[in-house]
């Protein structure tokens, strides 16, 4: 009974680290704290991510993957989505519950569908559970939209009055310049927490756990936000839709996740985070028609596409070289790749 408890924690843990291909503990804490800097959010993740595995075990899938938090992540996604957007009430919690379960239903049929061709289905699973949640919920006249994001100054006052205000203040106020402070709200993004010191945090628990994932965070976003600058695009629109973290994520999954980390992996990131700005700025003038979010629409494709494209050479590269082992961090990879 003790050992499934500590399994169970074990699966929760990673069901956040698993966002940035992690299974760091520290991480993990880290990520579970930024993720209740909106209380209500935090709550509707880790519910979502305890209703998902459980159902899981539940139905006797693979205890391995449900410990690794694969099926976990997708879901917690929803839930924090669900939770930031919407007031908290029996409607939501009901809505949360169908939503975990109809994400791990998801996540467990894309495993079926393109894991035969050696292929994550990453966050596929959230994009399609959020955006059907998202279109159900406009029918749904008894789920109050949330103004918690409206009244944000009258809400930190009730919890901590003046010096709660004055700390949020500051740290919006920060001297930072204005790339970086973008990175930081891009990477509190992903956890749908849009603010400097969620990013802070987020960037912080990246460095304890990779090294070489936190440089490519940075080469990602750097690569992207020059992209932007050099077409004339709108640099803004990073900041105030929150799609940077798809030139974070990409950088990290193809620069040293799922191919060892080396100099051509590094060049073939430079290469792939304007592809995928251009697949962003597409989609966003396509989504802004049915007044649907882009999310993580154009990572998911950009990472999957190259992916495949790299099963069909006829003469596997060192220099570029999948990983045939995972072990859930670049420096271990490297380390086995060369051992």
């Amino acid at each position: 009974m003790k050992d499934d408890f500590k399994s169970f924690i074990k699966c929760v843990l990673n069901s956040y680290s698993q966002i940035f291909f992690s299974d760091n503990k520290v991480f993990s804490v880290l990520l579970i704290i930024v993720s209740f800097a909106d209380i209500y959010a935090g709550m509707a993740g880790l519910m979502s991510v305890i209703i998902t595995n459980l159902t899981g075990l539940f139905l006797g899938f693979d205890k391995r993957v449900i410990n690794k938090g694969i099926y976990g992540f997708n879901s917690l996604l929803v839930g924090l989505c669900l939770g930031i957007n919407f007031s908290p009430g029996l409607i939501l919690t009901i809505i949360i519950i169908l939503a975990a379960v109809l994400t791990l239903f998801i996540a467990v049929s894309l495993q079926g569908v393109i894991g035969k061709y050696g292929l994550p289905y990453l966050s596929i699973p959230f994009l399609i559970g959020a955006w059907i949640l998202t279109l159900a919920t406009r029918n749904m006249t008894f789920l109050g939209i949330s103004e918690r994001g409206i009244f944000t100054i009258n809400e930190l006052y009730s919890v901590g009055g003046n010096p709660m205000v004055q700390l949020y203040d500051w740290w919006n106020n920060l001297g930072i310049i204005k790339p970086l402070k973008i990175y930081f709200i891009s990477l509190g993004a992903i956890l749908f927490q849009y603010n400097v010191l969620s990013g802070i945090i987020i960037a912080v628990g990246l460095l304890y756990y990779s090294r070489i994932s936190f440089t490519l965070s940075l080469l990602g976003f750097s690569t992207a936000y020059f992209f932007y600058d050099l077409v004339g695009a709108s640099i803004s629109e990073m900041n105030y839709s929150y799609i940077g973290f798809n030139y974070i994520l990409t950088s990290i999954a193809l620069g040293g996740f799922f191919l060892i980390p080396s100099f051509r992996s590094y060049l073939w990131t430079i290469l792939l985070v304007p592809i995928v700005a251009l697949l962003t700025l597409s989609f966003s003038t396509i989504f802004t028609t049915v007044v649907l979010p882009v999310y993580s629409l154009p990572f998911n494709l950009i990472v999957l596409l190259f992916l495949y494209v790299l099963k069909f050479r006829i003469k596997t590269s060192k220099r570029l070289s999948e990983v045939v082992i995972q072990q859930n961090s670049p420096e271990k990879n490297l380390y086995s790749f060369h051992n």
